[in-house]
């Protein structure tokens, strides 16, 4: 699904543009409506108009996941059995090689690149940020599946050694504590792989933000609400 905004046949200007992942109808809606609702003048025109590429996963487990799991454990106990996992790196090949050429060809785009991903799909932007860092230019993560491959994400942060980034990232966490140790560790490893992130960020904007009113299945909102302001702000 495509959102073009509302002066897109008005004018001849390009536009940035937004990959949402769960591309789902329900969450390109939802995404769609409080983005338009920011970039009017109603609302004070606080971020800029975009394009919103909406991308449904179909099998999330086997495109989002960077690493194979036919059991995820955590401190011995199961989470989940999988078919398929670990094919994040071919996913992204699709998008960079395939996708991503096809809307710049088809669109008025900007070369500013926003990837959005939440749960799963937080997990595997994180982990494209480490491999491809300039494939996108800004990244809104929300509530990252950290939990992954025992930390998968922090440690591959530290095996890759990284240099000073040069992308900017907003990092959504909510409170999933009712889900016990589960939970806390997954906020645990994911905030302490934000902060590592943002510490080598190189002028440019990463911040973390957490939601302690909400959990894991209701924060999206209040995340691409904050994380749209700060990433694709009118001032810019």
């Amino acid at each position: 699904m495509v959102y073009l905004p509302p002066s897109y046949n008005t004018n001849s200007k390009s536009y940035p543009v937004i990959y949402l992942l769960d591309g789902d109808v329900h969450r390109f809606k939802g995404f769609v409506g409080v983005l338009e609702s920011l970039s009017t003048e109603t609302l004070g025109n606080q971020v800029q108009e975009a394009i919103v590429i909406a991308i449904p996963n179909t099998n999330r487990s086997r495109d989002l996941t960077p690493s194979r799991l036919n059991e995820w454990t955590f401190k011995g106990r199961v989470l989940d059995s999988f078919s398929q996992t670990g094919n994040a790196s071919q996913f992204q090949d699709f998008l960079e090689k395939e996708l991503i050429p096809q809307i710049d060809q088809t669109y008025r785009a900007t070369s500013k690149r926003l990837l959005v991903g939440e749960s799963f799909g937080g997990l595997f932007a994180a982990n494209a940020l480490l491999s491809s860092s300039s494939l996108f230019t800004d990244y809104l993560i929300i509530d990252p599946t950290a939990l992954w491959d025992n930390d998968y994400l922090n440690r591959t942060y530290s095996n890759n050694k990284p240099q000073k980034y040069g992308f900017n990232v907003y990092f959504a966490f909510a409170n999933n504590s009712h889900l016990g140790e589960i939970g806390l560790t997954n906020y645990k490893w994911g905030t302490s792989f934000a902060s590592s992130v943002i510490n080598n960020i190189q002028k440019k904007i990463g911040k973390q933000q957490y939601f302690e009113n909400e959990t894991h299945g209701t924060v999206a909102f209040l995340a691409w609400y904050e994380g749209l302001k700060i990433l694709i702000p009118t001032t810019e």
